[in-house]
């Protein structure tokens, strides 16, 4: 970073006087375009960013913005240092990481690598520089995988993928020191997590596996579990339907950025499997820099209990330390006594900690609260989402004891957001006026609920604008009166434009925008011809 004000008048190559501010970190100025080039080759393309690595008690290593940052812009771009199968995975090529199910199956069983007979997409795969060093450390030991697919057979998870990134990680050590280097100095939580079952079975399973089926007795028992808690603490899914890819990846840039359940970035990945960092909305020099591991809609319970899981640690953001969730109350339940106060945790810091009513001072115990809210999760997630009509049941059943902001009726009421207009026999032609306007009614709710928990450029808020600047357009079809008629397509205009903002770093929305755009411009013209 510039140490004084002089720094920001003078060349960073040159020393000469200058003005022309590098438009990335905004910490160098140059005297031209030229210079800047030059800079950046000798070493400024390294420290070129707009945040730095930071260290608190609560958080240990994270980021910070430097200066300030707008809205959609690129934060932070980084490759994988590792990427491979889940734990658990569909059978997939360990070349190019593709499902190997493709839309309408296999014809025979898959084809098999010649050195190692792990299941690949073809002899192209075979030499892919991801796979090399694994099948030969399988080949010297004689190993084949027994990996097959029958013509015919469902899809099933196949727990020997659990050893891949685990193999890849462990020979970084001879292949690429720095890079192990890096790996090793991520937290791994492994205290934690040796005493999960999960661990257990690793113990008995992985280790005897990697130690004497593949002859790595140079290993301590330890040193590996330890890898399989930083990849289980840091990496990242990669979901790319388009290429029938879900792998997971390891970024240790990316590892140090914090979570919040009220984040301020939001991340995806490129045709290279980069991960990108863009800026849901403005953030002030100084700030963390955050994304989320939960879902927006789900309670602070929920959330705190995944994280705490899946992640080993207990967040204290601000959406958690607040009994009333910023205003939502996405925890709190009705209460049964008075019928209209809303039950909260006398401290949602502490999982254990009674809940009490607002208004008549009724108190319940956690494991009770508890107990309901997992009752009702279950009963949400065993419902048929193929149709609306056992969601809009759902909610009236629990009209009486869950009020509209509650996390099981948030959950319901997104998921009657995405059926609206696109399940069987609820196609957007084939709405009812009722059925139109409940499908805008919604978005709108839970589009207030969006500026709360993952407002500005978010994927969440951008998916619900395209159902609703949908539902406008298809209600102001059926319009006659010119002036509603002109208001509908209006919003649905201003929608669709901030909708491109949001996903216009979303390569796999851009045909949905341009169909989105043909509807529109077609209602407009369609509007003009009758209003002349």
């Amino acid at each position: 970073m510039a140490s004084s004000s002089t720094s920001l008048t003078s060349c960073a190559l040159c020393q000469a006087r200058a003005s022309q501010l590098c438009a990335a970190c905004r910490n160098v100025v140059y005297c031209s375009r030229e210079h800047q080039k030059e800079h950046w080759k000798k070493g400024h393309k390294l420290e070129c960013k707009c945040y730095e690595v930071a260290t608190n008690e609560i958080l240990g290593r994270h980021l910070r913005a430097t200066r300030d940052i707008k809205i959609g812009e690129q934060i932070l771009k980084e490759a994988p240092l590792v990427l491979g199968p889940k734990v658990a995975s569909a059978a997939l090529c360990l070349g190019c990481h593709r499902n190997l199910l493709a839309p309408g199956g296999q014809k025979g069983n898959y084809y098999k690598c010649s050195s190692c007979s792990w299941p690949l997409c073809g002899k192209e795969c075979e030499n892919s520089p991801h796979h090399q060093p694994e099948c030969q450390l399988m080949k010297g030991s004689n190993f084949q995988s027994k990996i097959n697919y029958t013509p015919g057979e469902e899809e099933r998870k196949e727990s020997a993928y659990c050893v891949i990134m685990l193999l890849r990680c462990m020979q970084l050590k001879s292949r690429d020191p720095e890079g192990f280097a890096r790996l090793s100095a991520l937290e791994d939580h492994l205290r934690e997590r040796l005493e999960t079952p999960l661990y257990q079975v690793l113990r008995a399973n992985l280790i005897t596996f990697i130690k004497t089926v593949l002859g790595m007795r140079d290993w301590s028992e330890l040193d590996i579990l330890r890898i399989a808690a930083i990849l289980d603490t840091n990496t990242f899914e990669i979901r790319q339907p388009r290429e029938r890819r879900k792998i997971r990846a390891l970024f240790p840039g990316a590892a140090m950025i914090s979570h919040d359940c009220v984040p301020n970035m939001r991340h995806r990945f490129d045709d290279e499997l980069n991960i990108v960092f863009l800026a849901k909305r403005k953030i002030a020099k100084g700030e963390i820099l955050s994304i989320s591991y939960t879902q927006p809609l789900r309670s602070t319970i929920q959330r705190r209990v995944h994280l705490r899981q899946a992640k080993c640690f207990d967040c204290s953001c601000a959406r958690c330390r607040d009994p009333e969730e910023l205003g939502s109350f996405a925890g709190a339940q009705t209460c049964i006594k008075c019928k209209a106060g809303k039950i909260i945790s006398l401290n949602p810091l502490q999982n254990a900690a009674n809940w009490k009513c607002q208004l008549c001072n009724v108190k319940r115990s956690a494991k009770e609260v508890l107990t309901v809210d997992n009752q009702l999760q279950q009963e949400l997630e065993s419902l048929d989402k193929t149709t609306p009509v056992s969601l809009e049941d759902f909610i009236y059943r629990h009209r009486a004891d869950l009020h509209e902001t509650n996390t099981h009726i948030l959950q319901a009421k997104y998921a009657l957001t995405q059926l609206y207009g696109s399940a069987p026999g609820y196609a957007m032609e084939d709405l009812s006026e009722e059925s139109l306007t409940r499908k805008v009614q919604l978005c709108e709710e839970l589009l207030k609920l969006a500026d709360i928990f993952d407002g500005g450029w978010s994927i969440f808020r951008g998916n619900l604008l395209i159902d609703m600047e949908e539902a406008l357009v298809a209600q102001a079809l059926r319009l006659e009166e010119p002036q509603e008629v002109e208001e509908k397509l209006r919003q649905a205009a201003e929608m669709l434009r901030e909708i491109r903002n949001i996903m216009k770093h979303e390569p796999e929305m851009q045909q949905v925008l341009v169909e989105r755009q043909v509807i529109l411009n077609s209602a407009l013209e369609r509007f003009e011809e009758v209003k002349d």
